[in-house]
């Protein structure tokens, strides 16, 4: 059975392994204009993750609390 130290330690030396694999390999093992397209399309991609996250966050957010809503409450409207 893998523990959960044994879980992070594989996950951490795999996530290094993957990154000096795509530095040695896949960026410096091919010519300038492979490498700035994969450096844009992985630009592009952390940007749409991000705003997704941001947005996915902030939903989760105002579910919970309520705050952030930008509709009006119809229950403050009816108090006033």
């Amino acid at each position: 059975m893998v523990t959960l130290i044994d879980f992070v330690i594989e996950l951490v030396t795999s996530i290094v392994r993957l990154v000096l694999t795509f530095i040695f390999d896949v960026f410096l093992g091919v010519g300038p204009i492979s490498a700035l397209s994969f450096l844009f399309g992985a630009a592009f991609v952390t940007a749409a993750s991000l705003a997704l996250g941001y947005f996915v966050l902030g939903a989760a957010l105002n579910s919970v609390s309520g705050f952030g809503a930008s509709a009006p409450d119809a229950s403050r409207r009816r108090r006033a």
